[in-house]
């Protein structure tokens, strides 16, 4: 699930957008301060008056000050328009740009894919997918990306129960399709098992050295604390998507 982003497109309709709407809002305070010179005042103050205005008494209208001659209002309802236009297209692009990128392992996938089994056809239709940095991925970011890749390098080599189930989903030989679901839970078991790990070793090697006490005793155990804890954050940033303040919480408890 790999797909195109069009970054350049995306900023190139937004600056289209942007700079119509400066246009229009330029021509907007042009016309105000028209008004304000010609004594017309209580048209800036009051909407009504505005849309009720006269277009004979309108000098903008008399003058040519507008290439495309317009009351207010109906300015203002274009500009309207074009904010929502704009607004619309920013947030997109803003949640477009916010989708995760692709893998290593989910794009070279691809790649092989298109270029090898079912891309030779089309080569003039497969050059987006060179163009890397503007590539996003539908896929949900597991927090053990590269875990799960080593777990699946892992079943390429010895193909076990999780593969069979999913073999009827292709004939094709070179394709393989794993249950995502089993993974997880594989992953997530050996995730929590190398967490306990990392708090239970020292704490037996603490106690150890409190039976066994010697000089060089509460060294041994300041060196120890600080190594594991040390190893524990690392596993915790490079395993989960705890953010910093997390993972300074869990160091310090």
């Amino acid at each position: 699930m790999v797909y195109k982003r069009f970054g350049i497109v995306f900023s190139r309709l937004l600056l289209n957008k942007l700079d119509e709407i400066r246009h229009m809002e330029d021509e907007l305070q042009a016309i105000d301060k028209t008004d304000d010179a010609c004594g017309g005042g209580p048209y800036l103050m009051s909407r009504d008056e505005d849309v009720k205005r006269d277009p004979k008494s309108i000098p903008w209208l008399q003058t040519g000050l507008q290439t495309e001659p317009q009351t207010r209002p109906q300015l203002l309802e274009k500009l309207e328009s074009k904010i929502l236009e704009y607004s619309e297209l920013l947030l997109k692009a803003n949640q477009i740009r916010a989708l995760e990128k692709p893998s290593a392992r989910d794009y070279l996938s691809v790649l092989h894919y298109m270029e090898n089994d079912g891309g030779q056809t089309y080569e003039n239709e497969m050059s987006w997918i060179y163009d890397k940095e503007d590539l996003v991925s539908l896929r949900p970011g597991g927090e053990h990306g590269w875990l799960d890749g080593m777990l699946e390098g892992l079943l390429r080599v010895c193909p076990g129960r999780i593969v069979r189930e999913t073999d009827a989903r292709t004939d094709n030989p070179a394709i393989r399709y794993y249950d995502r679901r089993r993974i997880s839970k594989c992953v997530t078991f050996l995730t929590t098992i190398l967490i306990l790990a990392l708090l239970m070793i020292p704490i037996g090697l603490l106690y150890r050295l409190s039976v066994n006490g010697t000089s060089g005793t509460k060294l041994d155990a300041i060196v120890i604390i600080l190594s594991f804890t040390m190893v524990l954050s690392a596993a915790l940033a490079v395993l989960t998507k705890a953010k910093r303040h997390e993972i300074m919480a869990a160091s310090a408890g």
